[in-house]
C-alpha cells in the first residue's frame, strides 16, 4: 500500500496487537468481508466507490485490488467456521495460502464454512493462514522447518514449482539437508489452478516507450539478459554473434539496464527466472556456459523479494535503468499505489512461464484412496470446488491475477502498464529438471575461490597474432576474465616456468583472497591487473609444469574454504621440460594421495597452441575431477574461460 491513511477505506479492519486469526465472537462472515468490484453472489454484493483518477490511473477499478490487499497486510487471513461449527468435533481444515492471494481464498473459505458442509457427521471449516510458500515447501521436503511449523490440509502457493521441489526433495534429499527434521509431505494431490500470473519484465515506462513496448515488438529474453551483462555477448562485447534464442542486432543498448530478480531460494518468481533461463540459453552452443554467465550476474542482482525489486525503481549512479523479474500481478499492484515513474509489464517474444496458484491437498486430505472415505479428503476436494469456483474467480481478477485460462481483468491496460493478451505460455520444466536447475544455483551462487597460474616459459613468445605473443594473448583473457568476477571472489595470481626463485619454478605476485580487499593503497583487483601489466616470458626457460601444479593444488588444500569453490586455473602452451622435476606418474600419485572429496580442489587446465600434450594434462585433471581445455586461438579464450568457470554447475562429480 502507499501509506496514506486516508486512502483506507473505513471498512478495513485494525489490527490488534498480537492478532493473527479471527476468533468466534470477533469474526466476519463472507457476508461481510468486502468483495471486489464486480463479483456476484447473495447478499454478498458491495457497490464499488465512484471512480477516480488519481496519477494518470483510473483508481475505480483498482479499490477492490486495494481493499483485498490491506486484508493481506494486516494478516487477516484465517476465518472461524460457520454458524455452529466448533469445538473439538468440528473437521477443520488449514489452509496455507500465498500472502498475495490469502485475501480471495479467505473470501472463498467464509462461503465454505457459511455453506455448513458436514461430512462424516461432523460440521467442517477452514481456516487459512497467509504463508511464505518457500517455508511450506521446506516443511513438507522433510527439511526442517523455516516459519512454519504446522503441516497443511490443503496449500495454494504462488507456483506449483514449489510442489515439485518439495517432492523432489522428499524423494532424494541432498546431502546433509537435515532428512526426517519436518512432517514430510505425506500424499500430495496437485489440484486445479485459481489464477495465473506470468513473469514478465518490468521496466520504468519511459524506458519500456524507448523500446517499443508496449505495442510494438517486444524485446527478447536474449536481448534483455545480453544487455544486462547476463551472457557470454553481455560479458564481453565482440565475442561474437548470439546463436540462440532471439539471435540478431539487438533493440536494447548495453549498459542501459541492470537486472533485478528476486532471490530464487526465497522466490518462486526467482526460481521460474532460473528456470527460464535454462530452457532457453540450452538452445545455444553451450548450455552450461550460458547459464553460468546468466547466474553470474542474477547472483549481483538478487533482491529479498518481488516487493524490495521495486523500492528503487530509478536509475542508478552509471544511468542504467532497473528491469525486474516480476509477476504481472506485482506490476499491476505496484501501479495501483501511484508511484512517481510507473512500471510496464514488458512480455519477452520467446514466451514466458506463469505462476500458477494451483491448490494442492496434502496428507490425508490429498490421498486419492480415501477421497471418498476419508471425510478430511472429501471436505478438501468440496473446498477445492469453492476455491476454483465462479465467484473465487471474480476476487481472482480483483487482485490483478489473470483466471487460469489467462482472460485478464477489465482493469488490464496501458494505465495500469500490463497487457491484457495473453503472453505465449512456455511448458512446465519437469521435476528432475526443476531439481536440477536449483542444485545448480546452489552451487554457482557460492563464491569462486582460484589461485591463477600463468605459464611465463620461453616460448610464450611465439608470435600467435600480428603483433601479439601467446603470452600477451593469455594475459589479455586473464584481464577480461577478471572482470566478470565481483568483489567478494578470492583471486591470486602466480606464473611459473623453472627456476624463477632459485630452484622454484613458481613465483606469487599477488596472494590469495577476494578482489575488493585492499592491500595497502589498492585493492587485490588493481595488484592482480598490475603484476598483470608486469609479466613477461623467461627467455630460454622451460615448463615446469608438475612441479608448479603440485605446489599450487598443495597450497588451496592447505588454504581451504568451504564456503567456497576452490579451484586451480593453470594456463600453459606446452608440457613439462624440467629435467630435474618429477615425472608424470609421480605427479599423478600425489595428486591422487592428496584428492579430498569432502574439500575437493580442482585442477582446471588451458592448453594454449600445437604443443600442448593433451592426453598428459587430461590425466592431471583427472586426478582431480578437472577438466583440460585447448586453445588454437586467441578468439576462442574467452569462451572457453567462460565455460571453466560453468564446471561448478557439476563439482565435484564431474
Amino acid at each position: 500500500m502507499n501509506g496514506h491513511d486516508d486512502d483506507v477505506p473505513d471498512w478495513i479492519p485494525h489490527a490488534r496487537p498480537g492478532a493473527g486469526a479471527l476468533q468466534a465472537g470477533h469474526r466476519r462472515t463472507a457476508a461481510s468481508v468486502p468483495r471486489a468490484p464486480g463479483s456476484t453472489g447473495p447478499g454478498r454484493h458491495i457497490a464499488p466507490p465512484p471512480a477516480r483518477r488519481r496519477g494518470g490511473l483510473l483508481w475505480g477499478p483498482l479499490a477492490g485490488a486495494a481493499g483485498l490487499t490491506v486484508l493481506a497486510g494486516l494478516g487477516v487471513f484465517a476465518l472461524a467456521g460457520g454458524a455452529g461449527c466448533g469445538g473439538e468435533d468440528a473437521l477443520t481444515l488449514n489452509v496455507a495460502a500465498a500472502p498475495e492471494i490469502a485475501p480471495a481464498v479467505t473470501r472463498a473459505a467464509g462461503r465454505f464454512n457459511d455453506a455448513g458442509h458436514e461430512f462424516g457427521g461432523r460440521c467442517a471449516r477452514a481456516r487459512v493462514t497467509g504463508s511464505d510458500p518457500a517455508a511450506v515447501s521446506t516443511l513438507l521436503s522433510g527439511r526442517g522447518v523455516a516459519g512454519v511449523t504446522e503441516r497443511p490440509d490443503v496449500w495454494v502457493p504462488d507456483s506449483s514449482l514449489w510442489t515439485v521441489l518439495a517432492q523432489a526433495r522428499a524423494a532424494a534429499p541432498e546431502p546433509g539437508a537435515g532428512q526426517g527434521t519436518g512432517p514430510g509431505p505425506g500424499t500430495i494431490t496437485r489440484g486445479r489452478s485459481m489464477a495465473a500470473s506470468p513473469i514478465v519484465v518490468a521496466m520504468p515506462a519511459t524506458i519500456a516507450r524507448r523500446l517499443g513496448a508496449p505495442g510494438g515488438a517486444q524485446p527478447s529474453w536474449r536481448e534483455l539478459l545480453t544487455a544486462a551483462g547476463a551472457t557470454e555477448e553481455g560479458a564481453a562485447p565482440g565475442t561474437g554473434p548470439s546463436t540462440g534464442p532471439g539471435a540478431g542486432p539487438s533493440r536494447v543498448p548495453p549498459g542501459l539496464v541492470r537486472l533485478k530478480v528476486p532471490d530464487p531460494n526465497r522466490t518462486a518468481t526467482g526460481m521460474g527466472s532460473l528456470v527460464l533461463a535454462n530452457l532457453l540459453l540450452n538452445a545455444s552452443g553451450d548450455g552450461n556456459a550460458d547459464f553460468t554467465g546468466v547466474v553470474r550476474t542474477l547472483r549481483e542482482s538478487v533482491t529479498p523479494s518481488v516487493r524490495a525489486e521495486f523500492a528503487s525503481f530509478r536509475p542508478d549512479r552509471q544511468g542504467r535503468h532497473p528491469v525486474a523479474l516480476a509477476p504481472e500481478q506485482a506490476v499491476y499492484e505496484y501501479n495501483a499505489r501511484k508511484p512517481a515513474e510507473p512500471a510496464v509489464a514488458v512480455y519477452p517474444s520467446e514466451g514466458t512461464l506463469a505462476m500458477d496458484y494451483q491448490v494442492t491437498r496434502i496428507g490425508a486430505a490429498g490421498a486419492a484412496a480415501a477421497a471418498d472415505a476419508d471425510p478430511r479428503a472429501r471436505a478438501a476436494r468440496e473446498l477445492e470446488r469453492e476455491l476454483t469456483g465462479e465467484e473465487t474467480r471474480a476476487d481472482v481478477l480483483g487482485l490483478g491475477f489473470r483466471a487460469p485460462d489467462a482472460r485478464a481483468p477489465a482493469a488490464f491496460g496501458a494505465r495500469t502498464g500490463v497487457d491484457p493478451r495473453p503472453p505465449r505460455a512456455l511448458p512446465a520444466p519437469p521435476a528432475a529438471d526443476v531439481q536440477r536447475i536449483m542444485q545448480s544455483w546452489a552451487r554457482l551462487s557460492l563464491s569462486i575461490r582460484m589461485l591463477s597460474v600463468i605459464d611465463v616459459s620461453g616460448s610464450m613468445e611465439e608470435e600467435v597474432a600480428p603483433g601479439v605473443d601467446r603470452l600477451q594473448s593469455t594475459v589479455r583473457t586473464a584481464q577480461s576474465g577478471l572482470s566478470l568476477l565481483p568483489d567478494d571472489t578470492e583471486l591470486g595470481q602466480w606464473v611459473f616456468s623453472t627456476g624463477l626463485r632459485g630452484d622454484q619454478d613458481w613465483r606469487e605476485l599477488v596472494s590469495v583472497g577476494p578482489l575488493g580487499e585492499r592491500l595497502g593503497s589498492a585493492t587485490r583487483r588493481q595488484l592482480i591487473l598490475s603484476a598483470f601489466a608486469r609479466i613477461r616470458a623467461k627467455r630460454n626457460g622451460d615448463t615446469g609444469l608438475y612441479d608448479t601444479i603440485m605446489a599450487a593444488f598443495e597450497h588451496m588444500k592447505r588454504t581451504y574454504k568451504p564456503e567456497f569453490v576452490n579451484s586451480v586455473l593453470l594456463w600453459t602452451d606446452g608440457r613439462d621440460d624440467d629435467p630435474g622435476g618429477p615425472g608424470l606418474r609421480a605427479t599423478l600419485d600425489r595428486l591422487r594421495a592428496a584428492y579430498d572429496p569432502d574439500r575437493p580442489i580442482q585442477v582446471i587446465m588451458f592448453g594454449y597452441g600445437r604443443d600442448v600434450d593433451v592426453d598428459e594434462l587430461r590425466q592431471i585433471a583427472r586426478a582431480t575431477r578437472g577438466d583440460v581445455l585447448v586453445a588454437q586461438t586467441p578468439g576462442e579464450v574467452q569462451k572457453l574461460f567462460l565455460q571453466a568457470v560453468s564446471r561448478r554447475v557439476c563439482a565435484p562429480s564431474c
